[in-house]
């Protein structure tokens, strides 16, 4: 059984609108059994351009929502991925190759994540204020901006999920790049998202592979997230060296 691509012609969102990329067509078959799974084509780099002012424009409104409010959206956004966890599982088993128990699994964890990550911001959040001789000392915690999303290929749901949902309930606003050896999990990822209510730039998606990172990477972001491997986090590491104002969060591997 394999997941139907959900946009077949419109697969970047930007904007909270699904467009057609206007860069080079790829395709993504099914590593075990070489069916095709997904076609379309990646964006462009005015398209990536246009997703992270989408995500800038959306930033401020976002930035200012109570936590209230943004905290019951990422629970809506777990009931959504609820209701589609099999159609979910089945897409990360194809485009994986990773069994059918294991891929449900994955989606679990996506699930799980949600509350995982609401208590994680309450623990790391808030406000302080101490006396310093004559003064005071107070710590406030405020998001960041723009994130960039890169997703790796292994576990192209729950590790992008593991970014996007701490960033959106802290008030950041995201541009996600899945791995281009898995975009049909992240359209139903993205798609979830869009259903639960996210307000439209809050979440944009590019697809496409290393031309379209290095766009994104041009871009005017203020943080990059990322899971994948030590190589290309190196890199990460090596381009924004000099730049202490764009936050890297960098897990690596390998």
């Amino acid at each position: 059984m394999h997941p139907q691509n959900m946009h077949a012609q419109q697969q970047q969102l930007i904007n909270g609108t699904w467009v057609v990329g206007n860069a080079e067509p790829f395709t993504k078959h099914d590593p075990v059994a070489g069916m095709l799974l997904w076609q379309g084509a990646a964006a462009s780099s005015s398209q990536v351009g246009a997703a992270v002012e989408a995500a800038r424009a959306a930033f401020p409104t976002w930035a200012r929502t109570p936590f209230a409010e943004r905290q019951a959206l990422v629970e809506r956004f777990a009931e959504v991925v609820t209701a589609r966890r099999e159609d979910l599982a089945i897409a990360i088993a194809s485009e994986t190759g990773k069994p059918l128990w294991e891929a449900r699994t994955e989606a679990g964890a996506m699930i799980g994540k949600i509350a995982l990550s609401i208590k994680a911001y309450h623990e790391r959040t808030g406000e302080r204020e101490k006396a310093v001789g004559s003064a005071k000392a107070v710590l406030r915690h405020r998001p960041h901006g723009v994130m960039a999303v890169f997703g790796p290929f292994n576990f192209p749901g729950h590790l992008p999920n593991g970014h996007i949902v701490p960033a959106l309930l802290a008030g950041n606003t995201c541009v996600f790049k899945p791995s281009e050896l898995a975009p049909a999990v992240a359209e139903i990822m993205v798609d979830a998202f869009e259903e639960a209510g996210l307000p439209a730039g809050c979440l944009n998606m590019v697809h496409g592979a290393r031309e379209t990172g290095g766009a994104l990477l041009e871009a005017e972001i203020e943080g990059l997230l990322f899971t994948g491997s030590a190589k290309t986090g190196c890199y990460f590491h090596k381009y924004f060296g000099g730049r202490p104002e764009v936050m890297l969060a960098l897990e690596m591997g390998g």
